[in-house]
């Protein structure tokens, strides 16, 4: 592992499985590899990674935030302090396992825009990355995260598509934000959930000139731990989704 991290940014529409496979991903880097990994669940309308890993932090990004706003306004402690505090508080919130850290960005407590956590989000980033060898964040759906910079320094953009042709348009969308907002040093698209025969899908992701790095087909052993409310990190070594992860993740790693 190179000495600077090398930090992973999982995206894609709404529903494709981002979630899932950032499990699946993290279930194979342990498995595989000796890094300090830290995950961020950074999609705040869908926060379900804390319960597929089953790892739950102490506390959120947004907590962290309100809890320095209501401080700097009730002046109980000088601005400047606050602001150089919230690395600590980030630290402190994370829930540690033996195998990774994980934080998370968290829901709103009120209604608006998520813009003030995205901003931190990015802040956050910048600043407590260079403790960790590898950093996965599972994003947002969409394209707020890109257009918004947090993931500015992000090295790889994989962008998950299921095997609907409104996935790939929103994937051919993210890969033009991204090359306006951030510094990415590679792009690929996992396509997800695949089942029959999906050439239509390789060929409009060949004219659109996005690198496919891998697929992952539909896997009922995920299905069935959805349905019974088990965590995706415990998922079976041999399920067919991993056995293709595993692929995927040491083509990653070891380029």
């Amino acid at each position: 592992m190179k000495a600077n991290p090398l930090t992973i940014a999982v995206t894609g529409k709404g529903g494709v499985g981002k979630t899932v496979l950032t499990t699946l991903m993290a279930k194979i880097i342990t498995q595989l590899y000796d890094y300090k990994m830290l995950l961020i669940d950074a999609d705040p309308t869908h926060p379900h990674l804390c319960s597929m890993v089953k790892l739950t932090p102490e506390k959120s990004l947004e907590q962290i935030r309100l809890n320095a706003v209501r401080q700097a306004h009730s002046k109980s402690e000088d601005t400047q302090k606050l602001a150089e505090r919230i690395d600590f508080d980030v630290y402190e919130g994370m829930a540690e396992s033996k195998n990774f850290c994980l934080f998370s960005i968290g829901q709103p407590e009120g209604p608006g825009c998520f813009c003030p956590s995205n901003t931190l989000l990015r802040k956050v980033l910048e600043s407590i990355t260079k403790d960790f060898n590898i950093i996965l964040i599972d994003c947002e759906a969409g394209l707020e995260q890109i257009n918004r910079m947090v993931l500015k320094s992000v090295d790889f953009i994989i962008i998950v598509t299921d095997i609907s042709l409104r996935s790939i348009e929103t994937a051919n969308s993210i890969r033009k934000s991204a090359k306006k907002f951030t510094s990415y040093k590679k792009i690929g698209v996992i396509i997800n959930k695949v089942k029959g025969n999906i050439e239509i899908i390789y060929k409009k992701l060949n004219e659109l000139n996005l690198p496919i790095i891998g697929q992952i087909p539909d896997d009922q052993n995920i299905t069935n731990y959805d349905l019974e409310g088990k965590p995706i990190i415990e998922l079976l070594d041999e399920s067919p989704s991993l056995i293709e992860m595993e692929k995927i993740v040491k083509q990653i790693l070891n380029d």
